[in-house]
């Protein structure tokens, strides 16, 4: 079972970047950056789900190949939004791989009283579908705004080295070596 699976995570909430990445995905579109969706294809909130968790998993166990158990460990807690179908994922490293049996509450998207929010990637299915397979680096989606680390300090840029780590610049293997602990 799998970190997103495993997890019923239906949040009324909306990340204020969301529409951001809308555009800049239709955008991506309209150049050929991403695939047109197939407009014989209707595809219901139901399969737009089944869809969103298919490539949080995708993300889930490239991170957890990838990255090693030190430098797994050193990620901070955090969420992962795809926009179509407003599904949320969420992140929490252990040391055998993230969680799978966290229950997260929502996610806090403005600072508390003590300054603190919660570390959030806001991303498109259609961007995900090419990041998972190597077609997108994660580097290029950012730059495109097709996904959106949203996170305090330091946060943000460890959550974003470990995914262009995962979604390298050119082709990556689906056979990684990880540090020997």
């Amino acid at each position: 079972m799998c970190t997103i699976c495993s997890l019923t995570i239906e949040f009324a909430v909306e990340h204020p970047q969301s529409l951001a990445v809308a555009v800049a995905t239709r955008q991506a579109i309209d150049i050929g950056l991403l695939p047109e969706p197939d407009p014989t294809m209707q595809i219901d909130m139901a399969r737009s789900r089944h869809d969103a968790v298919v490539q949080l998993t995708s993300m889930q166990q490239r991170l957890e190949q990838v990255l090693s158990t030190s430098r797994l460990m050193e990620l901070p807690n955090f969420y992962v939004l795809m926009i179509e179908s407003r599904t949320w994922g969420y992140f929490q490293p252990t040391l055998g791989g993230f969680d799978v049996k966290a229950n997260p509450l929502a996610p806090r998207l403005e600072p508390d009283e003590n300054g603190i929010s919660d570390n959030v990637v806001v991303m498109s299915q259609a961007g995900a579908a090419e990041i998972t397979t190597g077609r997108l680096p994660f580097t290029s989606a950012m730059m495109k705004g097709l996904a959106i680390v949203d996170a305090p300090g330091a946060a943000e840029s460890i959550i974003r080295s470990a995914f262009i780590s995962s979604y390298p610049v050119g082709t990556f293997s689906t056979l990684v070596c990880t540090e020997v602990a």
